[in-house]
């Protein structure tokens, strides 16, 4: 046979042997629990790969030898293949133990404000790790609020931020196969978180007070929140402006000191923001700062005598708010009264008794109603002028 021939023939027997030496070896697909349509095709996927001594695609998460426990039915918990030990008859499938499961539910504090934080605590019997839901209600619908998962002493805690309504809440617990186990749904006795309002009370031990004189303010916020500030705050010019920050005690109380600027202005109080909870306000309150000093008292009164006339004069330094002088009048037989308003510092007293002794003062009133001292009293006496007598002309005839 010719040498190409023989040497075309030999590298077609050695080609495939070359090709199947180089070809990399197969390597199993990883598996998972989702792979599997019940727990039965898992535990024998489970046993074939090794299990329970070995478990290459992590199966049995709890390692108690059984696989995919969460898997729907039909179930085979097994620790050999099923027929194993040379029988005949395949081997009997155990059946799950029932379990009767419960759940309760703990809301504290049963009580909060709007914004504070709240713990949910749910505890499930037998105590093992589980999967729980909170709900809520809803319109009459109980809702998703929280899910979570208990720990190995079967209990699970949140805390969560108090909603501005009160709510209704239960604890839910789904059926749960488990470790050759088949665990019972459940649901808690619902529990009611009521949400409280806090009231802020604001009051003022005097609500008029003398300018430049302190009035008390008092606070009171409920529910109790210790240490829970407190703004002290005056309207100016349409915006709410704060004087102070204080906090409340132990009763709810907070106190101050309060010098109101002249005229009258809105006061109110408001909780501020604390441990989560949202700020709230006091109605509105009036304080009133009033002038209660005098003006000065007029000095230098003045009185000239005429015909049922006294002229009067005087001196005074009027303040700013000044409004009018008061003359004031008396006589032996009558008290004092005012006989004129004036702004001036000039008056004349008309309409008098000749021959009658009259006595005048004067005072000054602002516009508040404060009245100053009077001047000191002067006197004057009214008199008809005096006619002299005419004198007849000398050779005059008399009367006969």
């Amino acid at each position: 046979m010719p040498r190409r021939v023989l040497l075309f023939l030999l590298a077609l027997s050695l080609g495939p042997t070359l090709v199947l030496a180089t070809a990399p070896a197969a390597v199993a697909a990883d598996r998972d629990c989702g792979d599997f349509a019940s727990q039965k095709a898992a535990q024998i996927f489970f046993l074939n790969a090794g299990g329970p001594s070995s478990d290459p695609h992590y199966l049995d998460s709890d390692g108690d030898g059984i696989a995919c426990e969460s898997n729907p039915a039909p179930y085979y918990y097994g620790k050999t293949l099923p027929g194993g030990g040379g029988s005949s008859q395949p081997e009997p499938e155990p059946q799950p133990q029932p379990v009767t499961s419960s759940v309760s539910l703990t809301v504290s504090p049963s009580q909060r404000i709007t914004g504070e934080r709240y713990d949910l605590t749910v505890t499930v019997r037998p105590a093992i790790s589980r999967a729980v839901t909170v709900q809520k209600k809803v319109n009459g619908t109980w809702k998703v609020l929280a899910t979570g998962t208990t720990g190995a002493a079967g209990t699970a805690r949140r805390a969560l931020k108090t909603p501005a309504k009160t709510l209704v809440l239960r604890a839910v617990l789904q059926p749960l196969s488990k470790a050759g186990k088949k665990y019972t749904g459940a649901v808690s006795t619902s529990r009611k978180l009521q949400v409280q309002r806090q009231k802020v009370e604001l009051e003022f031990s005097q609500s008029v007070v003398s300018e430049g004189e302190q009035t008390r303010a008092v606070v009171t916020a409920t529910p109790v929140r210790p240490g829970r500030p407190v703004a002290l705050q005056v309207k100016e010019g349409g915006s709410w402006v704060t004087l102070e920050e204080i906090e409340v005690d132990r009763r709810g109380r907070a106190a101050t000191q309060v010098v109101p600027e002249l005229g009258t202005a809105e006061y109110r109080a408001v909780a501020l923001r604390h441990n989560g909870a949202v700020p709230a306000s006091s109605g509105t309150r009036d304080l009133t700062a009033v002038d209660m000093t005098a003006p000065a008292a007029p000095f230098g009164l003045q009185a000239t005598a005429g015909d049922a006339v006294v002229d009067l004069t005087w001196s005074a330094d009027v303040p700013a708010d000044f409004l009018h002088h008061e003359v004031w009048v008396r006589t032996a037989d009558t008290d004092w009264a005012v006989l004129a308003t004036t702004t001036a510092s000039v008056f004349q007293a008309s309409g008098l008794q000749n021959g009658t002794t009259y006595w005048f003062a004067v005072s000054s009133l602002d516009r508040t109603g404060n009245r100053s001292a009077p001047t000191g009293e002067v006197t004057a006496t009214p008199e008809a002028p005096v006619v002299e007598p005419v004198d007849q002309p000398s050779g005059a005839p008399g009367r006969r």
